[in-house]
């Protein structure tokens, strides 16, 4: 809790080794430039309204409530708090800090670049604005605006527009906080400091397949869209080049997939479809990509997990290292498919458990009966 990503509203409490409520406040002093609205009490006690989503990366977690409105706590240094700045003042000389945030608070300013405004208007954008130049300004309907997810990666985070009522009304999605590799899909290496509406997903080409989702990896990010087709930005390989703009997973999309959850980790990217095949890639040293004992540790493509063939997988989720799906089991075909998935027993994980001790026990013998290396000394000079 080094930076107030617990939302306790403690900012001298380094850690948390017990569940406590965290303390979510609507209102009042959320965001630079933000009015103070006409309820300022905490979060849970306004009549009507509950957290319904919760998200966090490194320093940083996010909530959503019932109503769509965004709250956020933690560090500030990448402008991933959504409050338009990082706060940054010198502690001492040649140390920064940031003004960070102990206590959930809601943001509600949004914005969009001059450009995307212009072409929303039909417009057409200027050519002398060079990339990385990009004029921000307010979006009109901030206030108004209800979001329907949010995802955190490592120091940035990604939020989906609610469904309006409007069949015209097509759902935006924003971006803030680090944008090295593109992954705020911006297509420039930029910090933004308020949620900032990714243009790309704009335009006739998603009037009717809107975006539905978007997750965030450590350094990548991923949009799926009704029609289950998904778009990647950034970068979660250590080698090659980051993708700088929305770019389509066109593997899957060409070949009639559709995706219906998606997850991205640190070095690991999954698609799951509703015809039972899932998809990975990037780097999985500890058998996280899910490929199988003497399989390829990494891919640079989309590859298949055979060991979840014909399972309807129905979310995923990333972490370091490791991987987790929940697959439906509602009738016999999904029965028969789970049959071809390994279980893991309670008794495996003490014998495994064991084994990392005994081989602890045995590398810390080894050490102590080596013995110590005897100092080099160097010829004594002539006179």
């Amino acid at each position: 809790n080094k930076c107030g990503q617990l939302g306790v509203n403690n900012a001298g409490l380094e850690m948390v080794d017990k569940f406590r409520k965290c303390v979510v406040v609507d209102g009042g002093v959320g965001a630079k430039g933000e009015e103070k609205e006409e309820n300022g009490e905490e979060e849970d006690e306004v009549a009507g309204v509950k957290i319904v989503q919760a998200s966090c990366g490194e320093n940083i977690s996010a909530l959503l409530c019932s109503k769509g409105h965004l709250y956020t706590t933690g560090s500030s240094e990448w402008g991933q708090l959504g409050n338009g700045e990082t706060g940054e003042y010198i502690v001492t000389a040649g140390r920064l800090s940031y003004a960070n945030c102990s206590k959930f608070l809601r943001r509600s300013n949004f914005v969009q670049s001059e450009q995307d405004a212009l072409l929303e208007k039909g417009g057409m954008p200027s050519s002398s604005t060079g990339a990385g130049k990009a004029k921000i300004i307010p979006l009109e309907d901030a206030r108004r605006i209800r979001l329907a997810t949010v995802s955190c990666g490592k120091n940035h985070i990604l939020a989906v527009e609610a469904a309006s009522t409007s069949s015209e009304h097509v759902p935006r999605v924003f971006s803030w906080g680090c944008g090295d590799y593109g992954r705020l899909g911006h297509t420039v290496q930029a910090d933004e400091y308020t949620p900032r509406m990714i243009g790309a997903f704009r335009g006739p080409l998603f009037a009717n397949n809107p975006p539905v989702e978007a997750i965030a990896g450590s350094t990548c990010s991923l949009v799926r869209t009704r029609h289950g087709h998904v778009y990647y930005f950034g970068k979660h390989r250590t080698v090659g080049e980051a993708t700088m703009r929305p770019t389509l997973v066109d593997a899957l999309a060409n070949n009639g997939h559709v995706v219906t959850a998606v997850g991205a980790g640190s070095t690991t990217v999954f698609c799951c479809t509703t015809n039972g095949v899932t998809v990975s890639w990037g780097h999985g040293n500890h058998g996280e990509l899910g490929y199988g004992k003497g399989e390829n540790k990494s891919s640079s493509k989309p590859k298949f997990v055979n060991g979840l063939d014909s399972c309807l997988v129905t979310d995923v989720a990333c972490g370091m290292a490791h991987t987790l799906f929940m697959i439906r089991n509602e009738d016999e075909e999904d029965a028969k498919a789970l049959k071809k998935v390994a279980t893991l027993e309670l008794e495996e994980v003490a014998q495994f458990i064991e084994e990392v001790k005994s081989r602890k026990i045995a590398k810390d013998a080894e050490e102590d009966a080596e013995p110590p290396k005897k100092k080099s000394r160097g010829k004594a000079k002539k006179n």
